[in-house]
């Protein structure tokens, strides 16, 4: 799979994709290029799908819909074009799914591309089980609204498994480089694993039955790939966007520095070991422990009845 050449001939395929890959294997710098990459040659082609229905709503209704000439959305930003300023739109998990009554969810014009950085993580979100949903019945009807959805993560099981089985492709990044000549970037070049997930499910499936399938079919269920672009892309997103995290709170405590006291036999030095490092709560555990060991030992006729004791008590 060179992702360079089908890039030149077709727009990133509508559906739901996952970018997977150990840290600092080049995940986001794979999908930012991607991004811009698809903005330079389809960005027409993008704002044309969604003009054909903003026209049809506008026949029936009466009613004008806003359509940018960029459709790209990104829960950070990114620089799609330098030299003119257009960046991505902003779009958070919380507000991408499926229009529905209950909660409030972003409007995507058709022909969109959205790009979800370390969504394994953001899959721990407070709202995530209850928009779930909404975003599971998205992510099935995307090829009807020709969108084309991108989730950056390390760990795909994160996921619910709802979701898992619903990813057209996995892209598993191994490893990413780029040199530079004097003044002058030379291409970026990204190595993966393509997986067509939807078809290694219909295998598992299969297999669960003692159904060999895999030898069968004519189609790929894996394929190795590349993608090049020339130039740098770690300067059109922010690498470290979760930098907030670090920093929630220091204002209260700011950055504390403690010294060693392991070797220090002062008494203020023995004092502030043994304040660190107190045997009492060892001594607690170890009762708890042994508490727990004597009630397995007892019958449940006996539980009961030193329950019933203790509450009369």
């Amino acid at each position: 799979m060179n992702l360079t050449k089908e890039l030149r001939k077709a727009p990133l395929p509508v559906g739901f994709y996952n970018i997977c890959g150990e840290q600092g294997a080049g995940k986001t710098s794979l999908a930012v290029a991607l991004l811009r990459a698809d903005y330079k040659r389809w960005r027409n082609y993008r704002y044309n799908l969604a003009c054909e229905v903003a026209e049809k709503y506008y026949e029936v209704n009466g009613v004008r819909l806003d359509i940018d000439h960029c459709l790209y959305f990104s829960s950070t930003e990114i620089i799609l074009d330098s030299k003119r300023g257009i960046k991505t739109h902003e779009i958070d998990l919380d507000r991408l799914g499926l229009p529905n009554p209950e909660y409030e969810v972003q409007y995507l014009p058709r022909g969109s591309v959205i790009f979800i950085m370390e969504a394994d993580i953001l899959a721990y979100c407070h709202n995530w089980q209850q928009l779930s949903d909404y975003l599971r019945n998205l992510i099935k009807y995307v090829r009807h609204f020709h969108l084309t959805v991108i989730f950056d993560m390390q760990i795909g099981g994160a996921l619910a498994k709802a979701l898992r089985e619903l990813v057209m492709g996995i892209y598993y990044v191994f490893i990413s480089g780029v040199k530079r000549f004097l003044l002058f970037w030379k291409r970026q070049v990204w190595q993966f694993l393509y997986v067509y997930n939807q078809r290694l499910q219909v295998v598992k499936e299969f297999s669960q039955y003692g159904i060999d399938i895999e030898k069968k079919i004519k189609v790929p269920i894996t394929e190795w790939g590349k993608f090049r672009v020339w130039g740098n892309v770690f300067d059109c997103y922010n690498s470290y966007s979760a930098l907030p995290y670090f920093l929630d709170g220091i204002d209260k405590v700011g950055y504390v520095y403690r010294e060693h006291h392991d070797g220090d036999l002062s008494i203020a030095g023995i004092k502030a070991y043994c304040e660190a490092h107190p045997l009492e709560q060892n001594n607690k555990s170890s009762v708890e422990e042994q508490i727990i060991l004597l009630m397995s030992k007892l019958t449940k006729k006996q539980r009961l009845n030193l329950l019933k004791k203790l509450l009369s008590e």
